[in-house]
């Protein structure tokens, strides 16, 4: 006769063989899933070091590519810009990486380099002892920050261009900490001699600019001064002065990373002629400005580079 007991007898002996069963399932589930995650990590190890040495080989080819173009771009630009006087004005702050090499650049065009103007920061005009400061240094009327930075870049862009004779602004800007000067890089001859540029530099701001001089402007990512303040008024002002300046940037290709100043240039005809580069970084960039410097002789103008805006990489043939 079945009774109580043995009801719970039955019902453990259930219990402890389903307990014994899921044990003993979870432990071989476990130990699959294991070997699984294992086997999947080893294919993961192994597509990392390919994808490394891969990453490598890119890198190597890469830098030989860019030892390729800068070759090609001196070799390209040679004579392009012979005695012609060119300096370079740039906002304090920007990457000096692409600033060197367009430098060399000019210098391999044998341009007639006049060095570097930085504007520094202290063009923000924060406080009146600043702008006050810019006015006596340019004797223009004490006003407001907006209109004595704007009369002072009008002063700069038009040096030179009503007569040889004048006062240079720039060296009064110098002294006043307005900007810094940079000479004329050197670049080593096939004989291993050090020289400058082709040209007669005077050796001092109060002779530059030299008559004639073509411009150009380079700000973007990491000025000091944002361009709106500076850069762009000081390019309308050169083009509206004597269309002889070529504003470049380098940048990023990334969304917004390129093209964040030249492209506040681009097709607004408030600025007036001119050229711009969005790449000056690249030996292409570098390369676009000397040929777009060579182009304002024709005059010819243009939009370089691969950011929003650009009509080419680099000019076309000059006829």
């Amino acid at each position: 006769m079945i009774n109580l007991r043995y009801h719970i007898v039955s019902l453990v002996a259930v219990f402890l063989a389903l307990g014994l069963g899921i044990i003993m399932g979870s432990t071989v589930i476990d130990r699959v899933t294991v070997d699984a995650l294992n086997n999947n990590l080893d294919d993961v190890r192994r597509s990392v070091g390919a994808i490394r040495e891969e990453n490598r080989k890119l890198g190597d080819q890469v830098r030989q590519g860019q030892d390729f173009a800068v070759t090609t771009r001196d070799e390209l630009l040679r004579g392009h810009l012979r005695n012609i006087p060119v300096m370079v004005v740039a906002i304090s702050g920007v990457d000096r990486r692409p600033v060197d090499a367009v430098r060399q650049a000019l210098v391999g065009a044998q341009a007639t380099m006049e060095g570097t103007i930085w504007f520094t920061s202290k063009m923000r005009l924060a406080n009146d002892g600043d702008v006050r400061a810019l006015a006596t240094a340019l004797d223009i009327p004490f006003n407001s920050p907006e209109v004595v930075r704007r009369q002072a870049l009008a002063k700069v862009a038009s040096a030179r261009e009503s007569a040889s004779t004048d006062t240079s602004p720039l060296a009064a800007l110098q002294t006043a900490g307005f900007l810094t000067y940079e000479g004329p890089p050197t670049t080593t001859t096939s004989t291993g001699a050090q020289s400058a540029t082709t040209g007669t530099i005077p050796s001092s701001l109060t002779s530059l600019p030299l008559a004639n001089t073509r411009y150009l402007v380079v700000s973007g990512a990491g000025a000091e001064v944002g361009d709106d303040v500076v850069a762009l008024p000081l390019v309308q002002a050169y083009a509206q002065a004597s269309g002889r300046v070529v504003a470049a940037e380098s940048g990023v290709d990334s969304d917004g990373g390129r093209a964040v100043f030249v492209g506040r240039l681009r097709g607004d005809p408030v600025f007036g002629r001119l050229s711009t580069v969005d790449n000056l970084e690249s030996p292409m960039g570098q390369a676009a400005a000397v040929l777009a410097l060579e182009d304002l002789g024709v005059p010819r103008f243009g939009h370089y580079g691969v950011g929003p805006g650009a009509q080419r990489v680099v000019p076309s043939a000059t006829p």
